[in-house]
């Protein structure tokens, strides 16, 4: 109790520091400060730490899954802003660590870890693998390495072999099982990287079971960590960007059309300043006072998605006013283990990673930002 009360002043004050200083700071001084904090998580035996917990002072083993997300994002920084990525890492060839290490942690039935620390024992999930089937065949387009892609069809297989005739994982996953459409997306990508159809067919098997599950008010069911857990706005935010990716690679304006839907009740839920409630029932309602900023990042990236999809400008719109929101929060410190990383929620002991700054959170504002920089450029 003692530690949470310190820890809660501690960040107050932070926040104090954050808010002042937020006006003052460029969209690449925070993408940068962010980059930097991401260098923090990069760990002695490979992999990128899964979270700074703000309650016991540490950083948690490395993640097999979000050390993937981090991969996507750097890719996206070598091919359009390597003078930041160069300022950062210099000449380390970061992206080539964090794809070994992935490698490292394939087992050989072809599945990589569900989670962190003990990767030999620990079962896999369906949602971790299409996380990290997306990377490697990221990584492949750029580098054509054969085991990178090889690595990518064993997981895949896996995949294949434990999924439902009606399109659904319901083994080895959490209730999320909407959130898989991210796994089908990945499927679908990496498909398209071989011309090979059976991964293509179980992706857009998986989305339209994910359709199916959609209620009367646009919202995707059966998408919390449990069976009577609300979902996240980042369990929503999984869901959505699922389809929508999916759909444009597959050319299904109908499935982006019902992402757009669904994005209309985030339009109408954002408040001016850029909060949204951290959960989010069936009917779009909720009672609590947390924001998940994570998932505030991953529906601002939505946002910018279907602005370049559509040209509407209400998209544009909430996708700034979500991520601003997240902004303000930055984590301002002396500490490198803090300063420029994304809390889970705000406040901090919210209903998400209370006390946590995971490596996910940073990951998704940085490619909110990224997005956010390339449409004030297009202005210019």
């Amino acid at each position: 109790m003692i530690k949470r009360l310190i820890s809660q002043i501690r960040m107050r004050y932070l926040n104090l520091l954050s808010e002042a200083s937020a006006e003052n700071f460029s969209d690449e001084h925070r993408l940068l400060m962010t980059l930097e904090w991401f260098k923090q998580t990069l760990l002695p035996n490979g992999g990128s730490a899964a979270k700074y917990s703000m309650m016991f002072n540490k950083w948690l083993p490395a993640y097999p899954e979000t050390t993937a997300f981090w991969i996507n994002t750097l890719i996206y920084l070598k091919n359009n802003k390597p003078e930041l990525l160069q300022e950062v890492f210099h000449e380390r060839p970061v992206i080539e660590e964090l794809v070994q290490w992935l490698l490292f942690t394939q087992r050989k039935d072809g599945t990589f870890p569900g989670s962190y620390g003990d990767f030999k024992n620990q079962p896999p999930r369906v949602f971790n693998n299409g996380q990290i089937i997306m990377a490697l065949t990221d990584y492949y387009q750029q580098s054509q390495k054969k085991e990178v892609i090889q690595a990518a069809i064993q997981s895949a297989d896996w995949l294949l072999k434990v999924q439902d005739s009606d399109g659904a994982w319901r083994e080895f996953t959490l209730h999320q099982l909407s959130s898989n459409t991210r796994t089908a997306w990945a499927l679908i990508k990496l498909g398209q990287c071989l011309n090979e159809s059976k991964y293509i067919s179980a992706g857009i098997s998986n989305i339209n079971f994910a359709l199916k599950q959609i209620n009367a008010q646009d919202y995707f069911c059966d998408n919390g960590f449990d069976e009577n857990e609300i979902p996240t706005t980042h369990s929503i935010g999984y869901a959505l960007r699922g389809v929508l990716g999916a759909a444009i690679d597959l050319e299904k304006k109908e499935w982006i059309e019902t992402v757009e839907h669904s994005f209309q009740h985030i339009i109408t839920l954002t408040k001016p300043n850029g909060f949204l409630a951290g959960e989010l029932d069936e009917e779009w309602t909720s009672d609590n006072a947390f924001c998940c900023l994570t998932g505030n990042c991953q529906l601002s990236v939505i946002g910018f998605v279907l602005f370049e999809q559509t040209g509407k400008t209400q998209y544009l719109d909430t996708a700034n006013s979500l991520l601003e929101y997240v902004k303000s929060k930055q984590l301002i410190s002396h500490s490198p283990m803090v300063n420029g990383g994304i809390s889970g929620s705000w406040p901090v002991n919210g209903g998400y990673a209370a006390y946590d700054i995971p490596n996910w959170a940073a990951k998704f504002f940085a490619d909110a930002i990224l997005l956010q920089m390339k449409h004030k450029s297009k202005k210019q």
